[in-house]
């Protein structure tokens, strides 16, 4: 194995602190080398980077007045 050579488990393992930059330098060089080779894993930090950013758009929407608590009875329900 070279020093780009990571496997899928951990990949994922790495995967959050990859999206979020939080990877040195070494470490981001083998997630990118494995992302661009693994269609699997590439989808899934293209999911989990999509999810994030609309998450994050989320954070500037006003909600309704009652959202929480519909929220919590949703939650009670389970």
């Amino acid at each position: 194995m070279t020093r780009h050579d990571i496997d899928c488990e951990q990949a994922l393992r790495k995967l959050f602190d990859f999206i979020d930059h939080e990877l040195d330098d070494d470490e981001r060089d083998a997630m990118q080398h494995h992302l661009g080779a693994c269609r699997s894993c590439f989808s899934r930090a293209d999911f989990e980077r999509r999810l994030k950013d609309k998450l994050h758009e989320l954070r500037h929407v006003d909600l309704e007045p009652d959202a929480d608590e519909r929220i919590r009875r949703l939650l009670r329900s389970f």
